[in-house]
């Protein structure tokens, strides 16, 4: 995901006003978003592949499709509800109306469905890291604000699915290891990003910083608009957006 480059020549002959080369700056940034915004959708693409589970090969009619959506609905409302060890095979059954054999022809665990409901949200996260990439790095600080608040965009839609995982991650050992591949996943990603915007670190300094990242706003996320702690947006955005510069940059 390397930045695209125009070459400029300009010789004595040719050179233009200063004018003209805002210009000029100002296209290769946007050529520059465009490719990092292209690569985004190659290799997020290359990493979307469905979590394995039963009836991830078979091929489903419109009808069995939806049974299938209607059941991991009907599962996570449950989680939800009751919490995701307190939930039962049959509590899913039962709340989606269908029997469990017919619960069992999609999905072999509850497990399953977890991974599989959380799809999407990885996708999406996975596509808000690579997006970083596409700040300007010579004014970092109003595109680190404006990032932020798409994040917490995407955590008022997905907040809830993160705080089942952990939930249920806590109490279900075999959950571990894929959400911290997931984890780990995301933070080489936005790792990768602040290379790309130029900050000069190793491999595992840019790793570390990107998961602090991470924790940093899903956790305060929580604090804030879970539990509503007592700040404005235009406090939390400015305050965290002006942490994050600071800590990519020191």
């Amino acid at each position: 995901m390397t930045p695209c480059h125009f070459l400029v020549t300009l010789s004595a002959r040719t050179a233009k006003p200063f004018r003209d080369m805002t210009v000029t700056t100002a296209t290769r940034k946007a050529g520059r978003k465009a490719d990092v915004l292209a690569r985004t959708g190659e290799s997020v693409s290359k990493a979307g592949a469905v979590p394995s589970h039963r009836s991830a090969q078979a091929t489903l009619r419109s009808r069995a499709l939806k049974t299938k959506k209607h059941l991991i609905d009907t599962s996570m409302a449950l989680f939800l509800q009751r919490g995701y060890v307190a939930t039962t095979i049959e509590n899913i059954a039962d709340a989606a109306e269908v029997s469990r054999a017919s619960f069992y022809t999609y999905f072999s665990s509850k497990r399953e469905i977890m991974m599989v409901a959380g799809h999407d949200c990885r996708i999406a996260s996975l596509q808000l890291f690579e997006e970083f990439a596409t700040l300007d790095p010579d004014d970092l600080l109003p595109g680190t604000r404006a990032w932020v608040a798409k994040y917490f965009k995407f955590l008022e839609q997905n907040g809830g699915y993160l705080l089942m995982w952990q939930q249920a991650a806590l109490q279900d050992p075999e959950l571990r290891q894929p959400g911290l591949r997931g984890s780990l996943k995301a933070a080489k990603v936005l790792a990768k990003s602040l290379r790309d915007l130029g900050i000069a670190k190793s491999e595992d300094d840019l790793l570390i910083r990107s998961i602090a990242i991470m924790s940093l706003l899903d956790r305060f996320w929580y604090h804030w608009w879970i539990v509503k702690a007592p700040f404005t947006r235009k406090q939390v955005l400015d305050s965290l957006s002006t942490m994050i510069v600071a800590s990519i940059k020191s």
